[in-house]
């Protein structure tokens, strides 16, 4: 009996630290009750900047526009399909030098990030942005690992509602603390924005390339 007593007692304590764990990895703001679904650039286009050469198949403000569109006509969207998310090489190779945000490449985007998001929100869409916390994104564009607050105060001023943060250019040991200073940091902008954090995946194929932990 006392045997069988333990055995209950440690399954109840092991549901009450996987609660207590769960309670600290999520904030309770009512957001991604279930997984956000929706259309990236990044499975399609990846990094395809070249707009004068293929018009038709980079990212740029018409291409988010028409995902919108196709998302609406299609009736996409009724079926939970409403985030629409630009994936990496969106921004100039340079941050604004004199507020070190970033800046929406010009040809790519003339009216800025935020009149995408506008135009997005206008179907009663939802948006999302990519960031990544390194040096630089995994492309070599400008990286938020000392622009935290910065890149936190730019999304929510853009009325972002997803944001994808990857870990390319950054330390493993630095990368838990950073998403967490993140995660901060956009719950502290007032704006209810989906937080989709990419650490730890592939952290430990990183510290050992022979275990397997890809989906």
């Amino acid at each position: 009996y006392l045997t069988y007593f333990k055995r209950i007692m440690l399954i109840l304590m092991l549901e009450f630290v996987i609660f207590i764990i769960t309670c600290v990895l999520s904030l309770d703001n009512g957001l991604a009750r279930t997984p956000p679904m929706g259309w990236i650039t990044w499975q399609r286009y990846q990094c395809q900047f070249n707009c004068s050469e293929y018009p038709n198949y980079c990212i740029n403000e018409k291409l988010v526009k028409h995902i919108a569109d196709k998302l609406i006509l299609d009736g996409w969207n009724n079926l939970g399909y409403r985030y629409v998310i630009i994936n990496d090489c969106w921004s100039t190779r340079q941050r604004d030098l004199k507020t070190n945000e970033l800046i929406a490449d010009h040809e790519k985007f003339p009216k800025g990030i935020q009149s995408v998001v506008q135009y997005v929100h206008s179907k009663n869409l939802l948006f999302g942005i990519y960031l990544d916390y390194g040096t630089k994104t995994c492309s070599g564009y400008p990286g938020s690992m000392d622009y935290l607050e910065v890149d936190a105060k730019s999304v929510a001023k853009w009325k972002v509602d997803y944001v994808k943060m990857d870990k390319c250019n950054s330390p493993v040991g630095i990368q838990l603390e950073g998403f967490q200073n993140f995660s901060r940091l956009l719950n502290v902008t007032g704006r209810r924005i989906v937080f989709s954090c990419g650490y730890p995946a592939n952290v430990s194929w990183l510290k050992n390339p022979n275990q397997g932990d890809w989906g």
